[in-house]
């Protein structure tokens, strides 16, 4: 193994200075459609012929570019969520995924795959506890899928403050991606940049490129020829200046992965062809962003423009109050996150409170749960590290204290960037996000006694659709019947 590693590490500093490299990043990733109460997914009938879009997205996207080898060259994160959903639904999809992350490994003593925030939650608009929390648990997922740590973490829609910056690094993270557009200068996106944080510690950024990014995503005719893409489009971006100076430089295509063969039918052949016969006969090589970086490591330094998202020229008001990216009154974002930063606000006192009973730090086991939530860790091993003076209670109190981390669980859930990405109230994204709510509402409740259901209905009045002039109440209501144990009454 030492001398595999030795190999790859010959092979990076061998590199041929003046060349061309290609970084294709799919960012895969699918909101969580789980009935929080039954764990199931709902008939979604847009989706027909199949039972839902996870399904329709799986046969269109996710498992012909797995055949094909596609994952194998592309830079990628896979979203914790659709791989949970993948690993009950499509195990063997799944897989081909991990293994094409594992191939690169071996090859080059890197991987390809890069962790992602656990919920896709917008992560400047996260407290820091949560920040910790959501890449804490991004990357113990990436732990147990993939075998090793990442190196990498993507934000959700590319969202960044220092903080989260400052958090991910804290955590091990050393690289990420952002939009050129966030940088508060002019940057050259052929290299790998560096960001200063606190107390001495840096992050690595990639800034994509962004004509070809743009293009790919939303221009038919950019992605309609491999060869002509590769012999025309791509040596446009390079600067003919570097490579007569011998530097490399590297363009990165950074699009959601649900591109290829999802929302563009037939776009996973175009990669595939890009990958394996364009590209190279064009002059340039495939790479990696961790494999890059280890080869040309970031010479310069950037300051960003922050907060910053790649899909709002607000900053990251299309998630907070609202803005002119989305169509009609965009006021209810503002009243939705209000209500739920107000139930979560509650939800985190009683926490502290009554797992704190029982745990010397409830916050840090919190970090730590999803292990012990998903089966990757014994109750025994949990209770050892985060049990006060290292025991494991009462039998009630340590299932309260598992309740009120799964209340905590599905709390973070609420806040997926979804339920506030589109126009409008009245979409399954924000009523998924309000029915993730309703489940932490319902564990709290069946802990600890306690109601918070009344205090967030009455928050969800202010925020009204301009479609069907229905308030978040109102579809709090309409949210599928569960036992009545299992929620305090509604009045």
């Amino acid at each position: 193994m030492l001398e595999q590693i030795q190999s790859n590490d010959d092979e990076m500093k061998s590199a041929i200075p003046g060349m061309a490299y290609l970084c294709l990043h799919g960012h895969f990733y699918q909101p969580p459609r789980e009935n929080p109460f039954t764990n199931q997914i709902l008939p979604e009938p847009a989706a027909t012929p199949y039972a839902n879009f996870n399904e329709k997205i799986t046969s269109e996207c996710y498992a012909p570019n797995a055949e094909a080898g596609n994952f194998d060259a592309l830079n990628f994160d896979l979203g914790p969520t659709l791989a949970t959903w993948l690993e009950q639904a499509h195990p063997a999809v799944l897989r081909r995924i991990i293994e094409a992350d594992r191939r690169h490994v071996a090859r080059y003593g890197v991987g390809n795959a890069m962790a992602q925030a656990y919920n896709h939650t917008i992560l400047p608009l996260a407290t820091t506890r949560d920040k910790h929390t959501q890449v804490a648990w991004g990357l113990s997922d990436f732990r147990q899928r993939y075998g090793h740590e990442a190196a990498g973490m993507w934000l959700a829609e590319t969202a960044v403050d220092l903080e989260a910056l400052d958090v991910m690094a804290q955590h091990g993270v050393i690289y990420t991606v952002l939009a050129p557009w966030q940088a508060a200068s002019s940057i050259d996106p052929s290299e790998p940049y560096r960001v200063r944080l606190f107390n001495g510690r840096s992050i690595t950024v990639f800034f994509y490129n962004a004509p070809l990014s743009g293009g790919v995503s939303f221009d038919w005719n950019t992605t309609s020829n491999a060869d002509l893409f590769a012999g025309s489009y791509l040596p446009a971006q390079l600067e003919q200046h570097k490579l007569k100076d011998g530097q490399p430089q590297l363009i990165l295509i950074a699009t959601d992965g649900e591109l290829y063969g999802h929302h563009r039918p037939w776009r996973d052949k175009f990669l595939s062809h890009l990958i394996n016969i364009g590209a190279p006969a064009s002059g340039f090589e495939i790479c990696t962003l961790e494999r890059y970086m280890r080869m040309y490591p970031a010479t310069r330094e950037v300051e960003l423009r922050l907060p910053s998202a790649w899909s709002c020229s607000h900053g990251i008001a299309r998630w907070d109050g609202g803005c002119e990216c989305t169509e009609g009154d965009s006021s209810w974002k503002g009243s939705l996150r209000q209500a739920l930063n107000h139930l979560a606000t509650r939800g985190d006192q009683l926490f502290e409170q009554y797992a704190g009973e029982t745990l010397a730090d409830p916050w840090a086991a919190r970090d730590a749960y999803l292990p012990v939530r998903n089966g990757w860790e014994s109750a025994e091993s949990f209770w050892l590290r985060f049990g006060k003076n290292g025991i494991q209670p009462a039998e009630h109190l340590a299932w309260r204290t598992m309740q009120l981390l799964e209340a905590q669980y599905y709390q973070q859930y609420s806040f997926t960037s979804c339920g506030f990405f589109f126009e409008d109230l009245d979409r399954i994204e924000p009523r998924n996000d309000i029915g993730f709510a309703r489940r932490a509402i319902s564990l709290y409740w069946l802990a600890l006694g306690v109601d918070l259901q009344r205090d967030f209905v009455r928050d969800l009045h202010a925020s009204r659709s301009w479609h069907t002039f229905l308030r978040g109440d109102a579809l709090y209501r309409q949210l599928p019947i569960v036992e009545k144990r299992l929620l305090p009454p509604l009045e």
